[in-house]
């Protein structure tokens, strides 16, 4: 069964200012010409007083060593044996390399858990799946081939489930990475975060001394889809009865590492524009829960659903290094994060899809018409998938002058060409530049990286874009 791990209570979980290893890369951000930040390889900006353009070249330093073309069969996702990434180490020496398919039905004491994880149809299915009888309805990306093993990648995936019982347990395995981070929230109030680290199998106590009634039990994936997968094994404590409905709102986020909440949790503070003392990407600093979508879409009055498909380093056109593979689209149709050959079945159709990328394309400079080219391509793949979406072109907050004006112009340029085509459910605007004070000593999270109170003010103005186009 491998190791249990009591957690209980519903306290808020705190931020941990973590640097673990000099992996990560976080833009180049220097002001007025000072010296660059240290370690950092993404090519360095002047802001003169504002954020620069350095971009948000993060994900501790993991390669993703070439991602394997997906395969479809029969239209659902195969995914026995994800191959390896080949890249090199990630964050906090989070190895990127194979993950295993669970094999053989997960069992705790010899039995499967009351409830099981049953649900319907694997990774071609889509989104959020409709709970069989008895089971979690499962949120985001996951591959439920094996209702007993559910398997996950990206952030933000997870499940919902109405369990019974005074004491709430779940059983989970991780592989390819050194330790995924977990945020359950039980009856609607954050519980203890939590960590399952590779090898055996651990059962984890989500809660205990509950009302013995039924309670809503949400179980989030809270580190990035770059490092390994992670399978849900089953509740060990509690009685599953089902999972309350979905919404009906579905919100899709594909961005880079500010979407997939790198660093902040952490805090940096960049006295005279140098980072001191810096602090850099780990998994227990950085949490999607706490991201500008995450909290935007949880905080409407009929919340919304998340799934955010997002890698750091990454753009529209390249990545932080000018490397035109290293771009979103390429994993895009992917189930299980940035490395694996199961493919996404788009089943459930988003209301609106959040496009945040720019940042690392504005890394050596203005790209150019060909970002345009790649994101009205990029347009035509979501639209061919959810036809009826509002779809958000958006940018922030790590960019400053003269690259926000520059990304603002050509997302404003998409929009114009598409809408002359007869698309007219395209909206851009941008989130601002985070503030650091004159001199740069107000604290960001890690390598510049926006902080939750920062993705707290970028939900804000997502939340007014929900409300002014959907009414939410």
């Amino acid at each position: 069964m491998g190791g249990t791990t009591a957690l209980g209570g519903t306290s808020p979980a705190g931020g941990l200012d973590s640097s673990g290893g000099n992996q990560a890369t976080g833009g180049s951000l220097t002001t007025g010409g000072s010296s660059a930040v240290a370690g950092s390889s993404a090519g360095a900006a002047s802001a003169g007083g504002t954020l620069a353009t350095g971009g948000s070249r993060g994900g501790g330093g993991a390669a993703s060593g070439g991602t394997s073309a997906p395969s479809t069969v029969g239209g659902s996702a195969s995914v026995a044996g994800t191959p390896a990434s080949g890249g090199s180490k990630g964050g906090g020496g989070a190895a990127s390399g194979g993950a295993r398919a669970s094999g053989g039905t997960a069992s705790v004491g010899g039995t499967l858990a009351t409830g099981g994880t049953t649900g319907t149809g694997g990774a071609g299915s889509g989104g959020t799946i409709a709970p069989s009888t008895g089971g979690p309805r499962w949120v985001g990306r996951v591959d439920a081939t094996n209702p007993n093993a559910v398997r996950f990648a990206w952030q933000g995936a997870g499940l919902v489930a109405t369990v019974n019982g005074t004491s709430i347990a779940v059983k989970l395995r991780t592989e390819g990475t050194s330790t995924v981070y977990f945020q359950p929230v039980i009856d609607g109030k954050m519980a203890t975060r939590f960590k399952v680290d590779t090898g055996s199998d651990q059962t984890v106590t989500l809660a205990t001394g509950l009302a013995a009634a039924d309670h809503v039990v949400e179980l989030y994936r809270d580190t990035e889809g770059m490092y390994g997968l992670s399978t849900f094994l089953g509740f060990t404590s509690g009685t599953v009865k089902g999972a309350p409905p979905a919404s009906g709102r579905l919100i899709e986020v594909v961005g880079d590492s500010i979407s997939a909440g790198y660093g902040n949790l952490g805090s940096e503070p960049h006295p005279n524009w140098v980072a001191s003392p810096a602090c850099h990407w780990t998994a227990d600093n950085s949490t999607w829960y706490q991201t500008y979508a995450a909290l935007a879409g949880h905080a409407l009055t009929l919340p919304a659903e998340v799934s955010t498909i997002a890698r750091s380093g990454w753009g529209m056109y390249r990545d932080a290094s000018g490397n035109t593979t290293g771009v979103l689209s390429s994993v895009y149709p992917n189930a299980l994060g940035t490395n694996n050959n199961a493919v996404w079945g788009f089943v459930p159709k988003a209301s609106v899809v959040v496009i945040n990328l720019g940042t690392n394309d504005w890394a050596l400079g203005d790209p150019g018409t060909p970002y345009e080219t790649a994101y009205k391509t990029f347009i035509a793949t979501i639209r061919s998938h959810y036809p009826d979406a509002w779809i958000f072109l958006t940018i922030g907050s790590m960019v400053g002058e003269p690259g926000l004006s520059q990304v603002k112009t050509h997302l404003a340029n998409v929009v114009a060409a598409l809408a002359a085509t007869g698309d007219l459910k395209l909206a851009t605007f941008d989130m601002g530049v985070q503030n650091m004070g004159a001199d740069g000593s107000v604290p960001t999270g890690c390598d510049w990286h926006p902080n939750v109170a920062d993705h707290q003010r970028m939900a804000d103005i997502l939340r007014q874009q929900l409300t002014a186009k959907l009414g939410w």
